[in-house]
């Protein structure tokens, strides 16, 4: 069997080592080490710095994939907030107070009922009484979709609120080690 001559990088004691040794253990100084291969070279490396270096860099590593799904989140939030923009005349502005909007659909529908009412007691044709009850209707309807979709809304910006909050509470706590 064919040995090599290596040192070992923690003493720079002389080490014999044969041709196929991946690890070895210093006789001088006790060092765990890996020994290493190159084309025109061999060296030895304690294992211990190995795992350390691995470890800093599964840190960092998860530093990243934290700062990353960060990015992610508030990039979906982002988009998300842009598809749910009304066009003004001054250009897109974020939709307007849900319970303004409900308080004018039930004025509405109000004024709608009490049109129909009024043309009923009238003596109007069918036809002009059902197009006021028919917009009541609708705004109710309306309305009501409107309310929903506020809650819907609400409800998604406050899963993305606790989820930043998460995310940026592990970040910090990483950072913090």
């Amino acid at each position: 069997m064919e040995t090599l001559s290596v040192r070992c990088n923690h003493c720079g004691a002389p080490l014999e080592v044969a041709e196929k040794t991946r690890f070895v253990t210093c006789q001088f100084c006790h060092s765990s080490l890996e020994v290493k291969r190159t084309d025109n070279s061999i060296f030895t490396e304690e294992v211990a710095k190995i795992a350390e270096n691995t470890g800093r860099m599964a840190e960092s590593l998860e530093v990243i994939e934290l700062q990353n799904e960060l990015e992610r989140l508030d990039r979906e939030w982002g988009i998300d907030q842009t598809n749910h923009m009304v066009q003004g005349r001054t250009g897109p502005r974020p939709p307007g107070n849900p319970i303004f909007g409900l308080a004018f659909t039930i004025f509405f529908a109000v004024v709608c009922f009490g049109m129909a009412s009024s043309a009923g007691s009238h003596g109007t044709p069918g036809i002009f009484i059902m197009v006021p009850i028919g917009m009541g209707i609708f705004a109710l309807v309306a309305g009501m979709m409107g309310v929903v979709k506020g809650q819907e809304r609400n409800e998604s910006e406050s899963r993305y609120q606790q989820r930043r909050a998460e995310l940026t509470r592990q970040l910090e706590a990483l950072k913090q080690r």
